[in-house]
């Protein structure tokens, strides 16, 4: 089987940014050939702020509250707001939560965890 996707395909590496600061100075690969591409913290929260403005205008929005990273020992909470069901449910399967148990981890509780919208 092959196909053809067209001229854009997946991710594009290049339309990362990233904060400069003084963790990601010295931890993160910069300069020729690396695909993280500086940003002052200025312009993040001038991105950040629109949106929300962009979010806050919409009737619905979509809302994944999920780990990154499998490993316990290294995982992150995030929640991933985006307009479109079906971006969300990328989000969902990319990151997927694992084991049931890890909802309640994900909101400090134990045993079985319900959360109504």
């Amino acid at each position: 089987m092959a196909t053809l996707s067209g001229a854009k395909t997946g991710r594009s590496p290049r339309d990362k940014r990233v904060v400069k600061d003084e963790t990601t100075a010295n931890e993160l690969w910069w300069g020729k050939g690396s695909p993280n591409i500086e940003m002052d913290e200025h312009t993040l929260l001038v991105h950040r702020e629109r949106a929300a403005d962009y979010l806050n205008s919409l009737d619905k929005v979509f809302v994944n509250d999920q780990f990154l990273n499998w490993d316990p020992e290294h995982r992150i909470k995030v929640q991933i707001i985006s307009a479109r069901a079906y971006h969300s449910l990328f989000m969902h399967n990319i990151n997927n939560m694992g084991k049931d148990g890890d909802v309640a981890l994900f909101f400090g509780l134990s045993g079985r965890a319900i959360r109504e919208a």
